[in-house]
């Protein structure tokens, strides 16, 4: 889940998307259900900022933080990610890299910086372009021990299909990702939300990766339907991607609760 507030912390992409341009505040979920923030992407000296202010919410359910790490910097990311250490709720970092272009994954300084996310035991969510994804595995190669979460199934060609040559070579990315056994995969975002044209998408991801390496997220507030319950939604994804007992009990919970090593909340 995102929450955010544009009155005390700022994010350029909002200015963009004048409707989400407000307050955020976390949604009522169902008594054993825990929550993971994940980092809005305010501007990155305000990274910290962002972990004080949810830390600061009134929010029983929320069990982790994933928050914003510059990771580019190599070396010189240390002292943040020691920071973030401090903080018991942080359990991973992400660096948006779907705007970033070629060979910046495998730049020598954000292989150094996702080295030391791990050495701090950080988790690092992964939000890249599907063209990126040949990429991400062998940074991930030269760094076997990170534990990443491919957010939003890697952003599938939605538009082209599973069929088409994007959609055979975002099959590739994922299959060579779901070689790598410290790697799962979030079912989430747009492909979570379009269940018609996520479809063969969301099975072929988890036919990869299996329901033990796979996470249901919500991507609140972007990606849920503003007038669609948490709970409807959640039934809808376990349709989409034909799970019933054991793997839905899985994805729905009991892989984010191991990649991210979270703890019982107090509700």
């Amino acid at each position: 889940m995102h929450v955010w507030d544009t009155r005390r912390l700022r994010y350029p992409w909002l200015e963009q998307h004048t409707e989400l341009a407000r307050v955020v505040h976390p949604i009522g979920l169902d008594t054993g259900v825990q929550a993971v923030f994940v980092q809005a992407d305010c501007v990155a000296e305000q990274g910290l900022a962002e972990v004080h202010y949810v830390e600061g919410l009134d929010w029983p359910n929320l069990a982790g933080i994933v928050a914003f790490a510059p990771l580019e910097q190599g070396p010189a990311a240390d002292p943040v990610l020691a920071e973030l250490a401090s903080h018991p709720l942080v359990v991973g970092v992400r660096r948006l890299l779907q705007g970033e272009p070629a060979g910046f994954i495998s730049d020598a300084d954000f292989i150094a910086g996702l080295a030391a996310a791990a050495r701090h035991g950080f988790v690092f969510d992964a939000t890249i372009r599907a063209d990126q994804l040949g990429e991400l595995a062998d940074t991930h190669r030269s760094v076997p021990e990170a534990v990443l979460v491919l957010d939003h199934l890697g952003n599938p060609p939605l538009d082209e299909g599973l069929d088409s040559p994007a959609g055979r070579a975002w099959l590739r990315g994922i299959e060579s990702l779901a070689s790598e056994p410290t790697v799962v995969v979030k079912y989430s975002g747009q492909v979570a939300c379009d269940n018609r044209r996520g479809l063969a998408f969301a099975r072929a991801a988890l036919a990869a990766f299996g329901p033990d390496r796979m996470m249901l997220g919500s991507d609140h507030p972007l990606s849920v339907p503003a007038d669609t319950a948490y709970a409807q939604w959640a039934e809808a994804a376990d349709t989409c991607l034909g799970l019933g007992g054991d793997e839905r009990v899985a994805v729905r919970r009991r892989t984010a609760r191991r990649t991210y090593q979270l703890k019982e909340t107090s509700q």
